[in-house]
């Protein structure tokens, strides 16, 4: 991401030739101009900071995308921007910035309410035909969007002048669950998001992380007792995995040097992975969610599936327990985690086929008070194990 503005950093003022990166708080929709002097810079991050009584107003106000932009500019960053922008707006930013490699997102409806918006969202990815790496973080869109939006994200050879592209390397997806939203996952826009996919991908995220630990705020005692009650995530049940398992396995769109892959926003079978690495088998880092279920038989499925993946080094496994495994997991005694995922001789078994493997991690649903399975490898060795419940 970008950095801080150089002067308000402590220590000595930095020259601003030589500063690459900027941070500029926006009270309204009006960038303000840019001296000469920053025509070095490379990242830039605009915040908003307009009040939440008066948004809906400005969206409605003129606003200003001055020519003195530093068209070097490579990365952007758009942070808070809870509603959306100005009509015009992002259209604007990206033919001041040309030249942009890489888009941060973060927190925000991103395309706004209306049509007009939508499709100055989509305008603004249109006319970035050099973006190599996309971020949305906790970014939300009404229906269409992402469809409309992934085609400017892909490789592209159209005549047309402004079409042709390379498409994204780098996509991460990430939303941080919500406890307290009980419609937080129908926010999410899940058959669209695999849209997005695209063959140049060496990278490809679509997560879901737990919310930052209650006990980051030991002032807050009505916190600290809802600890509790926040823990963990929640992902898409493996009926709506079938659209980013066809993004992932279609000879059109999907990847074809995927290293790292993460998609533990959807569930899937052990099958389905099996069918998504049997395309992508290049993958050296694996997040995943898998449909748990109790005893032997998940536990040969899940081998199963990444023994094909002989390049595989790194691996986490999110169990998303069925009703059987959720009712042995209330028996501490039971020890469904261990006898559902690898031992240690299984992680022998598994090193054979998959040689490079260092890491291999089990939660359930990325909580801590189920306990964990983690191994790792150590001198050839694999050491570790279950890990106990935290409460």
């Amino acid at each position: 991401m970008a950095t801080t503005n150089p002067a308000n950093l402590p220590g000595a003022p930095v020259d601003p030739d030589q500063a690459q990166g900027a941070q500029i708080p926006l009270q309204s929709f009006t960038i303000p101009d840019f001296p000469p002097s920053a025509r070095g810079l490379k990242a830039l991050t605009l915040t908003s900071d307009i009040k939440v009584d008066e948004y809906q107003s400005a969206l409605s106000q003129s606003y200003t995308v001055p020519e003195s932009l530093p068209r070097g500019i490579e990365s952007l960053t758009l942070e808070l921007f809870s509603l959306g922008y100005p009509v015009g707006f992002l259209s604007k930013l990206a033919e001041r910035l040309p030249n942009l490699k890489s888009v941060v997102i973060y927190s925000q409806l991103f395309a706004g309410i209306t049509e007009e918006s939508h499709n100055d969202a989509v305008e603004f990815f249109k006319k970035l035909p050099m973006l190599r790496a996309l971020h949305l973080l906790d970014v939300f869109a009404k229906p269409g969007f992402f469809i409309n939006a992934g085609k400017w994200l892909k490789y592209n050879t159209s005549d047309t002048p402004g079409e042709a592209r390379r498409g994204l390397m780098f996509l991460e997806v990430n939303y941080t669950f919500r406890h307290e939203d009980e419609d937080f996952m129908a926010k999410i826009q899940a058959t669209e998001l695999p849209s997005l996919v695209g063959p140049g991908l060496i990278s490809c995220s679509f997560n879901v992380s737990p919310p930052e630990s209650a006990e980051d705020d030991e002032q807050d005692p009505s916190t600290i007792q809802q600890a509790s009650s926040k823990e963990g995530v929640m992902a898409f049940n493996k009926t709506l995995a079938t659209d980013i398992m066809f993004a992932l396995t279609d000879e059109e769109v999907s990847p074809k040097g995927l290293r790292a892959l993460n998609i533990t926003l959807y569930t899937m079978t052990p099958s389905q992975l099996q069918t998504v690495l049997a395309v992508q088998k290049h993958v050296l880092v694996l997040n995943a969610t898998i449909e748990a279920e109790p005893g032997e038989d998940c536990k040969k499925a899940l081998l199963k599936a990444l023994e094909g993946s002989k390049n595989l080094e790194q691996v986490e496994i999110v169990a998303n327990p069925s009703l059987q495994f959720f009712m042995a997991l209330q028996n501490p005694r039971s020890g469904v985690l261990a006898t559902s995922f690898p031992s240690a001789s299984d992680m022998e078994a598994l090193s054979k086929k998959c040689p490079n493997l260092k890491t291999f991690k089990v939660s359930v649903l990325r909580t801590t008070s189920f306990g964990a399975l983690e191994w790792e490898r150590k001198d050839g060795k694999w050491k570790g194990g279950l890990a106990e419940a935290k409460t």
